[in-house]
């Protein structure tokens, strides 16, 4: 972008000079002639004449000046709608003083004789275009990044880390204050196999499921579904594919063990007494092996990261947008 105006800058201030120079002397000589009050002049060239409003040459000469203050303008605040009035201006005055010498027969002698004026104003007329071109190529661009960036945002990563922070509140609160689920149906099975204590296991095994069965494992099911169905929308691809395949076989485990629960009752399976194996972590949140735990705490860690970065570059983007909408209304 700043190469882009840079290169814009120098195109308007090469021609800025001569440009106020031919206007200040065309304006002059066309107030001293209408100042004499002469009706024409006369131009002539071969037996030739062509006569010249003095009038017109006044304003030709001025709208010459106001040009340039219009270029000068757009270089000083860096407005780019200055800057292509002038650039097209400078275009269709280049390009009418080529057709003008064409249609004369005659050529132009404008302190460079060497000049080829009509292969000039194309020039900047392609430069111009292309400019633009490239202006417009960008801000396509960042809509179609910004559009993609609230897509991942709206559907993949904002509700897959608001179901897992949820998740992991849930979590801690149910298990009490215990270092993991693991600890936490030791002891509720250590409290099971005293017969002073057996009820109080019994409700901390029933609570636990209950969590899981209302809470943690509906919002997992939430989140396989998003995963499933917004995997076009990965921000690192198959780096993190892995560790979502992961969390799908584990949810997939899950369902399994409420589907055993299922069958032996009220969906908790409480109505049946419970024994050795009803504590196992195994039948009450999944495979208890550390890959699985670290691979939970990764998930929360990295959906939570990706989001972050994410709005980072949102507001990036919207940020240029800004500034470039501002550089066009200026």
């Amino acid at each position: 972008m700043a190469m882009l105006r840079c290169l814009k800058c120098s195109l308007v201030v090469v021609t800025l000079p001569p440009l106020l120079a031919v206007g200040v002397i065309i304006a002059g000589i066309g107030a001293w002639a209408t100042a004499r009050q002469p009706t024409f002049f006369v131009l002539g060239e071969d037996n030739r004449l062509s006569p010249v409003p003095c009038f017109g040459v006044f304003l030709f000469g001025a709208a010459v000046v106001i040009l340039v203050f219009v270029g000068c303008c757009g270089v000083i605040s860096g407005s780019r709608s200055m800057l292509r009035v002038y650039t097209a201006c400078v275009a269709a005055l280049l390009m009418a003083l080529s057709v003008m010498a064409i249609l004369s027969n005659r050529k132009l002698y404008i302190y460079c004789h060497d000049i080829p004026w009509p292969a000039f104003s194309s020039a900047v007329l392609i430069v111009t275009f292309f400019l633009n071109y490239l202006e417009n190529k960008k801000k396509e661009t960042r809509r179609n990044k910004l559009n993609h960036v609230n897509e991942q945002l709206s559907k993949m990563y904002g509700p897959i880390s608001g179901y897992r922070l949820a998740n992991r509140k849930s979590y801690l609160k149910a298990i009490g204050g215990y270092k993991n689920l693991r600890e936490y149906l030791s002891v509720a099975e250590s409290k099971w196999r005293d017969p002073k204590s057996r009820d109080e296991g019994t409700k901390m095994l029933k609570s636990w499921r209950r969590v899981l069965f209302h809470v943690t494992h509906p919002q997992d099911l939430k989140t396989e579904e998003t995963i499933r169905h917004n995997a076009h929308l990965f921000e690192y691809g198959v780096k993190e594919a892995e560790l979502f395949q992961n969390f799908i076989f584990h949810v997939n485990y899950e369902k399994l063990i409420v589907a055993n629960w299922q069958e032996r009752g009220d969906g908790f399976g409480i109505n049946e007494p419970f024994g050795e194996e009803d504590f196992a972590r195994e039948n009450n949140a999944g495979i208890s092996d550390d890959t699985t735990t670290k691979m939970l705490a990764d998930m929360v860690t990295h959906v939570k990261e990706t989001y972050d970065t994410l709005v980072v570059r949102k507001q990036k983007l919207m940020r240029e947008m800004d500034e470039a909408s501002d550089g066009d209304y200026e």
